[in-house]
This record gives C-alpha cells, sequence and structure tokens, in this order.
C-alpha cells in the first residue's frame, strides 16, 4: 500500500496545550457487522487496498475503503498487516472529515488498531507511526486529550525513528519536527523550533525531493527567523510535480505552501 500523510494541523490544540484524558482509555464499542471467513477477509482487504490507492483519493472514496479495512481487520485480528493498514486509512478520515464527530470516531478507531498492531508486532514502525497520528488528530477534535497526547505521541514517534527513521518518506521524523515546532516551549510542554529544524533538516536530507518535507522545514525555518531559506522551501513546494499516489495531499501542501509565503511577504 502507498503510504501517505495528511496535513497535520496540530496548531490550534497545541498553542495551549490543556486537558487530563488519557488515551490509553480509548476504546470502541463491538461491531455487530457479520464476521467474514479468513478468505473472504483477504479477499477484502485486496479490494481494499486497491480502492485507497485510487488517484485522486477523495474523502467519499476513503469511506468505502476503510468500511472494507476494518471488515477485514476484525477477522483477521492476528494480522499485524491488517490492523496498520485500517490504522494508516482511518488516520486519512480523521484529517479530512469536515464534521468533528467523524474526526473524533474514526481517530479513535484508528488508535484502536495501531494499538492493536503494536501488540502483534511490537519491532514494526507502522504501529506506532499511525498511533501517533491518530492520537494527534483525537486531540486536534478534542483538546482534553492535550497534555497526554503530546507524551503519547512523542514515546511513539521515537520509537518510530529508532525503528525506521525512512518509513513514510521520513514520517517520523517529519512529525516529530512538528511536534516541536507546534507545543509550547517548557515547562508547559516539549516545543523546540531549534529541535524540529534539525528533525526536519533530516527528513529533507533523506528524501530531498520530497515536497511535504520542503513544507515543514520552511515553517521550522520561519520559526528559527530565517525567513529567506524558507521562502526557497516554499519554492520547492510550490513548484513540485503532484506526489506520485499523493495527488490529493498535493494540492493540500501547496494550499498551506502558499498561506505561509503570504505570512513571510507581509512588511
Amino acid at each position: 500500500m502507498a503510504s501517505r500523510w495528511a496535513v497535520l494541523l496540530l496548531g490550534a490544540w497545541l498553542v495551549a496545550v490543556c486537558g487530563c484524558r488519557s488515551v490509553h482509555n480509548v476504546r470502541v464499542g463491538p461491531n455487530r457487522s457479520q464476521t467474514l471467513t479468513t478468505g473472504e477477509a483477504q479477499k477484502t482487504r485486496e479490494e481494499a487496498e486497491s480502492l485507497y490507492n485510487q488517484q485522486p483519493r477523495s474523502v467519499a472514496s476513503v469511506r468505502n475503503a476503510v468500511n472494507l479495512f476494518e471488515q477485514a481487520a476484525r477477522t483477521l485480528q492476528d494480522d499485524y498487516i491488517a490492523q496498520w493498514q485500517a490504522a494508516e486509512a482511518l488516520e486519512f478520515l480523521a484529517g479530512n472529515e469536515t464534521r468533528s464527530d467523524l474526526r473524533r470516531q474514526a481517530a479513535r478507531r484508528g488508535i484502536v488498531c495501531a494499538r492493536r498492531a503494536r501488540e502483534l508486532n511490537p519491532d514494526g514502525v507502522e504501529g506506532y507511526y499511525w498511533y501517533a497520528l491518530n492520537v494527534g488528530w483525537l486531540a486536534d477534535v478534542d483538546r482534553t486529550y492535550g497534555v497526554n497526547a503530546v507524551g503519547e505521541m512523542q514515546t511513539a514517534l521515537k520509537r518510530a525513528i529508532e525503528l525506521d527513521e525512512r518509513y513514510d518518506l521520513a514520517g517520523p521524523l517529519r512529525v516529530t519536527g512538528v511536534l516541536y515546532l507546534r507545543t509550547p516551549q517548557p515547562p508547559a510542554s516539549i516545543g523546540s523550533p531549534r529541535k524540529g529544524l534539525q528533525l526536519l533538516r533530516r527528513a529533507v536530507e533523506l528524501f530531498p525531493d520530497y515536497p511535504e518535507n520542503y513544507l515543514y522545514l520552511a515553517e521550522a525555518l520561519h520559526d528559527n527567523n530565517r525567513a529567506d531559506e524558507a521562502k526557497e522551501a516554499l519554492r520547492k513546494v510550490l513548484e513540485a510535480k503532484p506526489w506520485p499516489g499523493q495527488q490529493f495531499e498535493s494540492d493540500q501542501w501547496k494550499a498551506e505552501a502558499l498561506k505561509l509565503r503570504a505570512q513571510l511577504d507581509k512588511p
């Protein structure tokens, strides 16, 4: 399955980290859908993969893919890949649905699937990575998870970097970098523009052609008072062709790049 990452909108809930609910308590109710046979579940997962990877990806098509992924995951409870694939697709909905209740539901279900993936394979990067992103979206839509969510994300992403910093085109480095950029600095939280810049430079070093890495590098450069370098990073985003398998996301990156460039152009 082609991996991808929606634009992470952590800013709103991380500006003022608040709340005391624990992500560890996130559960989802039992689903009463008819159980598939193992063979049916494998075929359903293949159908979900095909639907999820259709381009350009859309919220509507991913909703349908998620339905199939979750059907497969309910039957293939001991299948690591089935669990993290469901978590990945749910992360897309958690970040891109327009209704907050649907985003919340998707993030919670994604957390549960990713948690199961980690249980099945403690040395697999996918479970930690998609867990962290779903936690981030849950906290974005429900700020009562704020403080706990930051810690959960930091721990999971640290493990993901240890396992495979290159996963999802340097995703663990990229998301950790954004986390450092968009959280308050100590003692309130873990924020550090300097650390964020270091991690995002590393992401660009590993994948120097990937536009999303430059988008967040530009933000880090801006936060470190390097406006000219930030503009150059944004130029790479705006001039980039749509990334293969990520047409929907490429449009989002360009839109975010234009917003940040407008800020940089202000006198």
